[in-house]
């Protein structure tokens, strides 16, 4: 059985965050996950500039993604307002951000294993790792598989037992699209967003209730019907060309909340809770939960923190104070998005107050 000293359960921005964090710090990290880097996953690819000079500090050059400083919101029905991001964005796929992030922590001496974990147990004070190809054994384990796994499943989180209607769906196209804007679409059923990436390429990613999906064929299918449907949507997507031999689709997206801690595993990223996509700041959560992680945990092996009961604990405490507003309003403001109704009379009444719907963006993102 191979020793290491800290084993991370999946290679995202979360993953890939506290890895290098830890790195740094001294400690010796080995990184798993089942598929190697660098690969598109189904992502918003919204950048909040929260976390941009961090990454900037790490090495990890974002000079090519476009920066994003307003936002077009469009209701069903065509109405529409536009607002100006209090802190901004860029635009950049996760195959890119995943990669550099990668190359970062392999710079920094972590060790990546590409095989999928099909196991973890924890007794005597050690956790012990499986693949089907070898077996490991560490004094703490992370995790940051993402939104759902078996490894969920296997500790008994109680997400996973209840099934969740929402989809999401990616696709990224060439077409004329203003780089410095997100564009954010309610229809009926899901609402999705537009932004471009650092190849110029755009990004079209849509939440969408299952219900919605059951009578098309195919994503590519589904796409194409709600783009029909939405007077802002249908002119932009009827002349793109799309960019992936297929789009990418994951189901059973839950937003039920999760305990942080499962087995003495802490979770990050995904795995410790999702934001609903339209704040687009998912990927910035990811990075500064892999942070705060990574800083408590170096804080236990150092004998500032007295044991595991406890990092869970102060791991829970300061996730909770960083996150739970953003989280708390991200809920509130789907459940405009998805009634069209209120919707239409919101962005009526917004549109008239910009300085209301800044406060709102805020709410749902950190600072630098």
């Amino acid at each position: 059985m191979e020793s290491t000293e800290i084993i991370v359960i999946g290679a995202g921005l979360a993953g890939l965050t506290a890895a290098l964090e830890l790195a740094e710090a001294g400690r010796q990290v080995v990184v798993f996950d089942s598929h190697r880097l660098p690969r598109h996953k189904v992502c918003g690819e919204y950048l909040s500039m929260e976390v941009v000079p961090y990454l900037n500090s790490k090495g990890v050059d974002l000079s090519d993604a476009p920066e994003i400083g307003h936002l077009l919101l469009a209701t069903p029905g065509g109405r529409s307002l536009r607002a100006s991001l209090p802190l901004g964005a860029v635009g950049i796929s996760r195959y890119a951000l995943d990669q550099r992030l990668y190359e970062a922590a392999r710079a920094a001496g972590v060790r990546f294993v590409w095989q999928a974990v099909e196991a973890v147990s924890f007794s005597d004070h050690q956790f012990r790792v499986r693949t089907r190809e070898n077996a490991y054994s560490a004094r703490l384990v992370l995790g940051a598989w993402g939104k759902r796994s078996r490894l969920d499943r296997l500790a008994g989180r109680p997400f996973f037992s209840k099934p969740s209607p929402w989809m999401g769906i990616k696709m990224h196209y060439q077409m004329d699209y203003p780089g410095n804007q997100v564009g954010l679409y309610a229809f009926r059923g899901g609402y999705g967003g537009l932004s471009v990436t650092e190849t110029g390429a755009v990004n079209f990613c849509y939440l969408i209730h299952r219900d919605r999906f059951k009578n098309t064929p195919d994503l590519e299918a589904c796409t194409r019907l709600l783009a029909s449907e939405h007077p802002l949507l249908a002119p932009l997507l009827s002349e793109a060309k799309p960019l992936f031999p297929k789009a990418l689709g994951i189901s059973n997206i839950s937003f039920h909340p999760k305990k942080l801690g499962s087995n003495h595993i802490l979770m990050a990223g995904d795995a410790a809770r999702l934001i609903h996509p339209l704040c687009g700041n998912g990927m910035a959560m990811a990075i500064e939960g892999g942070r705060l992680l990574a800083s408590l945990t170096t804080g236990y092996i150092q004998g500032k923190i007295r044991d595991l009961d406890a990092l869970e604990k102060e791991y829970s405490l300061q996730w909770q104070g960083k996150f739970r507003q953003r989280l708390r309003f991200g809920s509130l403001l789907q459940q405009l998005l998805l009634h069209p109704r209120g919707l239409e009379i919101g962005v009526g009444i917004a549109g008239k107050s910009p300085r209301l719907v800044q406060q709102l963006i805020e709410k749902t993102h950190g600072r630098p």
